[in-house]
């Protein structure tokens, strides 16, 4: 295992790094009123930034709770736009020190991996092994202990960095001690973290023949039912005994009838669009239909979130299936024409 990486607040604050910061965090939003204002004023909006990150704290510490529906019901906080500044400049000094501690087959939150990659993975492995299980914690980022997280983190770092560490987790409580924010960049790359450690243990178990994992979603391989049984007796007792996380109730069965995997549906040899996922898919398509109907956005808008829709199906074998969709909304189109 690496060395403990040492960063102090001076690092995260240094007027360059919080700048950079300005940049990744405002990327794709700089028409938004909150970013462009912070934007406009240039130094003068980096100096609070910069002064509470010295001091190692947020520079306001609060959240905005949301609700969203899809792909399922959950409580988003969206931190103010400083405070995501704040987070990038974390991140910025931590995040490859991180990155080392993770094995191969996690795929959420890292360069050079994401949803796509993950896919095709599980694929590969569903071509391999006849058995699989696959575990989910139960509401996972409610559910994360500051303690036990913080005490990861300062295996990774050290320095005067981990009281800016300590103050943010200590922004956001589910309950008492425990939850990290859904929505913000570093509850991502924290919440993947404290994962790892499961990674771990499932690798050094003999019946485990492959592993994945996206963030909260892993998948075990084994050669027969029994080995996914003893798997999971293991994993239940590690993530609750030592991670202090609930599982759901685990998914046993055969690659060979298909794994439920990140809105897909993951076969030996291929991937098929999941029914959730087609269904959202069909949403997002009318909607982004009926905004530009209503001149709400632009041809150039619509043509990107139209891209955005193209791409999350790229993994599946699906173009037969996008074509059908497009053919028929184009028919609804025609109809509807004077």
């Amino acid at each position: 295992m690496p060395q403990r990486l040492r960063v102090d607040l001076a690092d995260v604050a240094a007027w360059d790094n919080v700048e950079a910061a300005l940049w990744a965090a405002a990327r794709g939003k700089r028409s938004r009123p909150d970013v462009a204002a912070v934007l406009a004023h240039g130094a003068n909006s980096l100096a609070p930034i910069v002064a509470a990150l010295a001091q190692g704290r947020m520079p306001v510490g609060q959240f905005r709770r949301f609700a969203i529906r899809d792909p399922k019901p959950r409580i988003i906080h969206a931190a103010p736009f400083a405070d995501r500044v704040a987070h990038h400049a974390l991140m910025r000094r931590i995040e490859a020190r991180l990155e080392q501690a993770l094995v191969p087959s996690s795929y959420a939150c890292r360069p050079g991996r994401g949803v796509h990659a993950a896919l095709l993975h599980a694929r590969a492995c569903a071509s391999r092994w006849p058995w699989y299980l696959k575990l989910d914690v139960e509401h996972y980022f409610p559910n994360v202990p500051h303690d036990a997280l913080f005490e990861l983190l300062a295996r990774r770092v050290k320095g005067t960095v981990l009281r800016l560490i300590a103050h943010l987790l200590d922004c956001h409580h589910a309950r008492p001690g425990y939850g990290l924010p859904i929505g913000a960049l570093t509850s991502q790359h924290f919440a993947n973290q404290y994962l790892g450690e499961a990674d771990r243990h499932a690798l050094v178990q003999r019946a485990c023949l492959a592993h994945l994992r996206y963030m909260d979603d892993i998948v075990l391989w084994c050669a027969s039912r029994a080995d996914a049984r003893l798997l999971h007796g293991s994993m239940r007792a590690f993530c609750g005994d030592v991670l202090r996380l609930p599982l759901k109730p685990a998914c046993i069965g055969r690659s060979a009838d298909g794994l439920s995997l990140c809105g897909m549906r993951v076969y030996p040899g291929t991937i098929r669009l999941g029914l959730r996922r087609r269904r959202s898919w069909r949403r997002q398509y009318a909607y982004w239909q009926d905004l530009w109907r209503q001149g709400q956005v632009s041809e150039a808008q619509l043509q990107r979130a139209q891209q955005s829709l193209v791409a999350i199906t790229l993994p599946a074998a699906s173009r037969g299936w996008r074509s059908a969709q497009l053919a028929r909304y184009a028919a609804f189109e025609t109809e509807d024409a004077p």
